[in-house]
């Protein structure tokens, strides 16, 4: 006999010799047939074999079950742990029985997702670190709260000086007047606390590094330097494109920072498929070229969303449509 038709085998155990068994095969779980637990199948769209444990269908084993938001578990558990395609990031389900908030969502394994990072080595004076919509994807990369953590060696002559502007949801660079608010302080070792700040009526950047007379950056070992910058803000539909941040930073001597701190807001946000006002990425300078390295880098940063994809949240998911 070639081939046998039947509906269902029934069987204490089956034995093949050769050739292996054929499951049937689905393409995404929108294809999935009807759950029946202990079922097992091959998924095409993740290249991997589900079984259905008799709450939703499981990778049983060897590989991790990966797929868009589409591809989400239907009953998930705080056991599912996935990889997301649509937002790069690995994900697991969060659903807090110690907590009084009863709201549950997809949340980044350590609750903050890696979404972009750079190194350099040569003179630069200006870098694009773009991610998400800045990046022109729409499918992913939304956040509303960001931590970015840079590391400086020196800028190649003295007068040095770091500043950021932002880019929004369309990948331009926010270089407008006006739009960056900030009050920065410095608390250094050899005469006092200098400050900068951006006036009443906003600046076209916004400075990481003092701009006081003898603070500016310096080369030849006076001047690496730190930054750590958290940004959020709130998405909704009442116009609110602000995002603000909080900074602080240190240099290698008392001339170049010692202590720095402030904070601010940002008002060029634009919006991206006629909801939210997302950030997509920045870009930083430096005004005098950094000086190059023949090994190792001079300067290196890590972005990271700090929050779960704020399509995930109950209350603002259903905002953030695109």
């Amino acid at each position: 006999m070639s081939q046998l038709n039947v509906g269902d085998i029934a069987a204490s155990k089956v034995s093949v010799s050769s050739g292996g068994v054929k499951l049937s095969t689905h393409n995404g779980s929108g294809n999935f047939p009807a759950g029946e637990e202990g079922l097992l199948i091959y998924d095409t769209q993740s290249d991997d074999l589900k079984v259905y444990n008799g709450a939703g269908w499981q990778s049983p084993g060897g590989t991790l079950e990966q797929g868009d938001r589409g591809a989400r578990p239907s009953g998930p558990s705080e056991n599912n742990i996935r990889y997301n395609t649509q937002d790069g990031q690995l994900e697991y389900y969060f659903q807090n029985a110690h907590s009084n908030q009863s709201h549950e969502l997809w949340a980044p394994i350590g609750g903050r997702n890696l979404v972009c990072w750079t190194e350099r080595k040569n003179n630069w004076g200006s870098i694009d670190m773009k991610w998400g919509p800045g990046n022109g994807n729409a499918s992913g990369g939304y956040y509303n709260s960001y931590e970015i953590i840079m590391n400086f060696y020196e800028p190649g002559g003295g007068n040095g000086e770091y500043y950021v502007r932002f880019i929004d949801a369309n990948g331009n660079v926010d270089s407008s007047g006006g739009r960056y608010f900030y009050m920065v302080s410095g608390w250094h070792a050899n005469d006092g606390r200098p400050r900068a700040a951006s006036g009443t009526g906003g600046r076209s950047y916004f400075a990481i590094t003092s701009q006081n007379g003898s603070y500016q950056l310096q080369s030849n070992g006076e001047s690496s330097y730190t930054a750590h910058i958290y940004m959020s803000n709130t998405p909704n539909s009442s116009t609110a494109n602000y995002w603000s941040y909080y900074m602080f930073g240190a240099g290698g001597t008392e001339q170049a920072g010692g202590e720095y701190h402030g904070g601010g807001v940002w008002r060029g946000a634009a919006r991206k498929g006629n909801t939210g006002y997302p950030l997509g990425g920045f870009r930083i300078y430096s005004n005098v070229a950094a000086r190059s390295v023949t090994n190792g880098c001079n300067f290196a940063c890590a972005v990271y969303g700090t929050m779960p994809s704020i399509r995930d949240y109950p209350e603002a998911g259903s905002y953030i449509n695109y």
